[in-house]
């Protein structure tokens, strides 16, 4: 097991977590006996944190090419998939009774959610920033934009409860996530 090998196992055992609990609860809204009420804005930050996670996963490949690992890369690297674990089980309470509404459970915890989403933008605009000009302007424009906007966004979304935002919101993040991984990183490399 070589270093790259060694210090992602904890990382991946955290992200496979949040893949899982956001897995299971999607097989139990499938299961239930009884129809379950999905809804649109639900089921679209579902699928956000699916692809996030799955991008995340993908673009770690990429810190093969570091040659020296310190504890506090590893520990950023770590906070990231904690905070993914953690918005993941924002989304499904731990045991989906029969009555729970999950489009209710996202808006009564979306404060923490979107909190969490801006927070870890902040934190991936300030890494981004730390690995040099050369790397933040190899990005573009549109990296900074984007962050800016998934942060307002966030933020708007803590305070406004209106289903238009939200759907909106929910459906804009999404759409862009998979544009940004099919676009700028589709080649594991």
């Amino acid at each position: 097991m070589d270093r790259f090998e060694y210090v992602m196992v904890m990382v991946s055992i955290i992200i496979g977590l949040a893949m899982t609990h956001l897995l299971q609860g999607l097989v139990e809204v499938a299961q239930r006996p009884k129809p379950f009420r999905l809804r649109s804005i639900h089921l679209v930050w579902v699928l956000f944190m699916l692809v996030t996670i799955a991008f995340f996963w993908w673009w770690q490949f990429k810190l093969q090419a570091l040659q020296e690992w310190t504890f506090g890369t590893y520990i950023f690297v770590l906070v990231f998939a904690c905070q993914m674990y953690f918005q993941s089980t924002l989304l499904f309470p731990k045991n989906l009774g029969p009555d729970v509404d999950l489009d209710e459970f996202f808006h009564q915890h979306r404060a923490w959610f979107f909190g969490v989403n801006a927070l870890s933008q902040l934190i991936d605009l300030v890494d981004t920033w730390l690995k040099g000009s050369e790397h933040f302007q190899s990005l573009g424009p549109e990296y900074p934009i984007g962050v800016a906007v998934q942060i307002i966004g966030s933020l708007i979304a803590i305070f406004v409860p209106a289903r238009a935002f939200q759907w909106v919101f929910a459906l804009g993040s999404l759409l862009y996530v998979l544009s940004l991984a099919l676009r700028q990183f589709n080649t594991l490399a």
